[in-house]
């Protein structure tokens, strides 16, 4: 089952990287952010988002993979192992499904219009969102993301996320 869901994860990361070549000629055409960096990008949303009671279950149509949360493997246990590349791999592969037009036109954009996306709007808690505000406007978290969608990930917007990686009051990891 997990070398399907690698495959899987492998072929929806170069579809997105063959759209990702092109400029956006036609409504039929999507960018995406770049990959290469997303690692750091991933290590942000786990921690903010990634919990069991959060994006880090299947039950949710954002799924965020890694040491936090939702494990690919089977065999890995949340709070154990470190979070695997085929998780960070499967995590962007989530992140790019969640309103890709919107995606592509930000990324398009060099991030301009980054508070129209979805996974921002509600993580910003402008949109109805049952976590809150959990990337607040200018904190670490926050700029780590829109620099990714920008196309210059600031990898250390990104490691000074100091979100604190244990659960708050009522959530489980």
């Amino acid at each position: 089952m997990m070398a399907c869901l690698q495959r899987s994860a492998a072929a929806w990361v170069v579809a997105v990287a063959l759209c990702g070549c092109a400029r956006q000629n036609s409504d039929s055409e999507l960018l995406a952010p770049s990959a290469k960096d997303f690692a750091a990008v991933s290590s942000v949303l786990e921690r903010r988002c990634g919990g069991l009671d959060c994006h880090g279950s299947p039950a949710r149509n954002l799924r965020i993979y890694g040491i936090y949360g939702l494990r690919l493997d089977g065999r890995d246990v949340t709070g154990g192992a470190d979070t695997t590349d085929a998780e960070v791999t499967a995590t962007y592969v989530s992140v790019l499904s969640v309103d890709p037009e919107t995606l592509s036109r930000v990324t398009a954009n060099q991030g301009a219009g980054e508070e129209r996306w979805l996974v921002l709007s509600k993580g910003r808690n402008r949109e109805a969102h049952v976590g809150g505000a959990r990337l607040s406007v200018g904190t670490p978290g926050d700029d780590c993301l829109i620099s990714w969608l920008a196309g210059k990930v600031d990898v250390s917007a990104c490691a000074d996320d100091t979100l604190s990686p244990v659960p708050r009051e009522g959530e489980v990891w």
